[in-house]
């Protein structure tokens, strides 16, 4: 059978039209004679499908990231050991994103396929060990909201943790893959994903004590109640403990208030135990809700990341942090 050759156009893998400026990072369109922004066509902030539902969307989602980026390192290995160029593996980096005009990013995945052929696979194989896609996996679960997305503008945190808790070569091919998916990459591939994980093993950075403030951030969330002076005074804090008691708020009646919230966007089971006086109003609230929460059941929830106590009187509490997931 003869084979016919041809030159590939362009347009063929993507509009003429569209093109990536890699000195702003950013995706532009040919307008009226000129190249201007547009940010609304760039693949990486755009997710497109539904999120997918299990019975444990998070870490589900966490897992199907996981094997997608591992499943095509694994062929970028297999590439470089079949003395492929770098162009192919750049075209295989890509063949990961079958969504949006990903083409346009040829030179960053130019750019992760030299390092890649730079470093070998030996040395690569030796960076990207089940136990690194572990801990990978773990850090985006951390970052995932319970739907399973990373939220816009926190795919930063995710590329910081894992520069922290992996390191080295494994954490410069991951962040390039992940910096190459953006946050609407990432979400595809959480959506189009088929994985169970088990997240038991990672650790709920939203019950680390550090990570809850006592002050006015629980206001923001809260329609009709405003953030005055009075938003409660820590006492002393443990491990898994916050002891606070209630200020009084001039601008809610003259009550007696407390408000503590994590800084990080998922979940903590908190159990509350009154040391002192008596509560009127306790609200919780699950990561991203924005309406009145929930009374605070028993003073003890699941899953939440801001708390409102208020009191007619003086009163002391103290929070306790549940470890593990939620």
């Amino acid at each position: 059978m003869p084979i016919i050759r041809r030159k590939l156009e362009s347009s063929e893998v993507y509009p003429d039209d569209i093109r990536y400026d890699d000195e702003t990072d950013t995706v532009q369109s040919f307008v009226n004679g000129e190249w201007v922004d547009n940010p609304d066509i760039d693949p990486r902030g755009q997710t497109t499908f539904p999120a997918r539902l299990t019975s444990d969307s998070r870490c589900d989602a966490a897992q199907s990231v996981t094997d997608a980026f591992k499943t095509q390192i694994d062929s970028v290995l297999s590439a470089i050991d079949g003395a492929q160029s770098a162009f192919t593996i750049a075209g295989i980096i890509l063949s990961l994103f079958t969504f949006g005009v990903f083409g346009v990013f040829i030179s960053l995945a130019l750019f992760l396929a030299h390092v890649m052929l730079d470093a070998g696979t030996a040395s690569i194989g030796a960076a990207l060990t089940s136990g690194t896609y572990d801990t990978f996996m773990c850090v985006l679960f951390s970052h995932m909201t319970a739907g399973g997305r990373i939220e816009s503008g926190a795919l930063s945190a995710v590329e910081d943790d894992v520069t922290a808790q992996i390191g080295g070569l494994a954490a410069t091919i991951l962040n390039a893959m992940l910096s190459l998916a953006g946050e609407g990459g990432v979400n595809n591939l959480a959506s189009l994903g088929e994985a169970t994980g088990d997240c038991s093993g990672c650790v709920n950075d939203e019950c680390n004590v550090d990570n809850w403030v006592v002050g006015s951030l629980a206001s923001d969330y809260m329609p009709g109640i405003l953030a005055g002076s009075g938003c409660g005074a820590e006492i002393s804090r443990t491990s898994d403990t916050i002891t606070v008691s209630g200020a009084v708020d001039t601008i809610i009646y003259g009550m007696y208030r407390v408000d503590l919230a994590s800084v990080v966007s998922v979940g903590c089971t908190v159990d509350m135990t009154l040391d002192s006086g008596s509560t009127n109003y306790d609200r919780s609230y699950s990561p991203g809700e924005d309406d009145a929460g929930v009374y605070f059941a028993a003073f003890s929830q699941s899953c939440v990341d801001r708390i409102i106590i208020l009191s007619n009187v003086p009163f002391t509490c103290t929070f306790t942090f549940g470890s593990g997931v939620c």
